[in-house]
């Protein structure tokens, strides 16, 4: 029922795909690191959180506060099986994005 490899060969190495599986990792063991009112202060800085959005038009938080956990919380994950879930998904199927958009193209994405 999981899939451990899919069939599709790729024409080149995965170096972002690995990287962004490593990257994905090494954040999560900082997160096991964390006392339990830092870990909570780290996802409140680094998860997407809606309303900030609206605070940022009205001119209450600036940009950065916003707009950088769309790119932060891709990297945050709630436990062993999350993570492992994910990266299994990426590993997986990521090679083939990257192969088809590129190394950058993919990382963009």
């Amino acid at each position: 029922m999981i899939p451990l490899k899919d069939l599709n060969p790729s024409r080149s190495f995965p170096v972002v795909n690995i990287g962004l599986i490593l990257a994905n990792i090494l954040v999560f063991i900082y997160q096991l690191t964390l006392p339990p009112r830092v870990l909570n202060s780290f996802f409140l800085a680094n998860a997407v959180i809606p309303n900030h959005v609206p605070l940022f038009l009205a001119g209450y938080i600036d940009f950065k506060v916003a707009f950088w956990p769309l790119i932060t919380s891709m990297f945050l994950h709630g436990g062993f099986a999350h993570i492992l879930g994910n990266m299994l998904f990426l590993y997986i199927f990521g090679d083939n994005v990257e192969d088809y958009f590129g190394h950058l193209g993919y990382l963009v994405f």
